[in-house]
């Protein structure tokens, strides 16, 4: 698909996802010059070393400064702050997008911060990442096959979620529009509440007396299933307490399902534990990651 070429990328936040996307841009021939700024300058001159941007600007107003795409792609604690700085620089013709993992709340804040330029603003979710963060990380095939939700708002400029939509699909993602409330739900579910039970999961045995012995004894299936605990915990912790309706109703339900099976092992009903155990293992085996999914709206 054909897509429009861009000036300047404004990045804020020179992290993996922020460096991944002006490194894509940048592959993709669809800006020719990206501007980045982190809060940390020795991220921002890291980020300029390895050409991830071309300037280093000394706040996030200056490398809004001149930009037709920005992109935040900060803490989503840091979303209304962030927006706070570069508002009076943001013009209707400016296409401004994020990379949060919940919706609602960076939605809340353009809507208080960004007012009657609030259109230009499209939220989205790229659903990618590594355990890892920083810039040493980016990684230009980070958002190539990759799905990314966007969450428009009715006053959502059509014509900024059209380039949107241009921008991601020429990275190679496959695009799907949704709103804010469904996302944040869906995501709760599939996303939040796994990265929960992992951390949950990984501190109480780590927390008992034998705990390392334990660990030191798991194979390829604990490594599989607790392999999101070793994520980066300033980023979650925002997004657990950002989400935290959603998930603690997904916590409800996963704790009440939990209960349901532990007081078939207490009955020793061998034959409905292994009916709802089947059940989980066909719902598993036929489910697949793929660009034909589509999200409920």
């Amino acid at each position: 698909m054909a897509c429009c070429m861009f000036e300047q990328l404004g990045l804020i936040g020179c992290g993996l996802m922020g460096g991944s996307f002006a490194l894509a841009l940048k592959r993709a021939g669809l800006v020719k010059r990206v501007v980045g700024y982190s809060k940390s300058p020795s991220t921002t001159e890291r980020a300029r070393q390895m050409g991830v941007i071309d300037v280093e600007a000394p706040s996030a107003l200056l490398a809004v400064s001149g930009a037709d795409i920005v992109l935040l792609a900060v803490p989503v604690s840091a979303t209304e702050a962030t927006f706070k700085a570069i508002r009076h620089l943001i013009t209707p013709n400016t296409l401004v997008m994020d990379v949060g993992s919940t919706k609602r709340d960076v939605v809340d804040a353009a809507r208080r911060v960004l007012r009657d330029n609030v259109g230009c603003f499209v939220p989205a979710h790229p659903i990618t990442g590594k355990e890892v963060s920083g810039v040493e990380h980016a990684d230009v095939n980070l958002y190539n096959g990759k799905q990314v939700i966007l969450t428009p708002i009715e006053r959502t400029f059509t014509v900024q979620l059209q380039k949107a939509v241009n921008v991601w699909t020429a990275l190679g993602c496959d695009v799907v529009k949704m709103s804010p409330q469904a996302h944040d739900a869906a995501y709760a579910a599939v996303s939040h509440l796994p990265h929960l039970i992992a951390f949950a999961l990984i501190n109480g045995i780590s927390g008992q007396d034998r705990g390392k012995e334990y660990m030191s004894l798991a194979g390829p299936g604990f490594r599989d299933f607790s392999r999101i605990a070793a994520s980066d915990p300033k980023m979650w912790r925002d997004i657990l307490i950002a989400n935290r309706e959603e998930l603690l109703d997904q916590s409800r339900i996963f704790q009440q399902t939990l209960q349901n099976l532990e007081k078939l092992i207490t009955a020793g009903d061998g034959d409905m534990l292994e009916r709802l155990i089947e059940q989980a293992s066909e719902t598993r085996a036929n489910w697949r990651i793929s660009s034909s999914q589509k999200p409920h709206k």
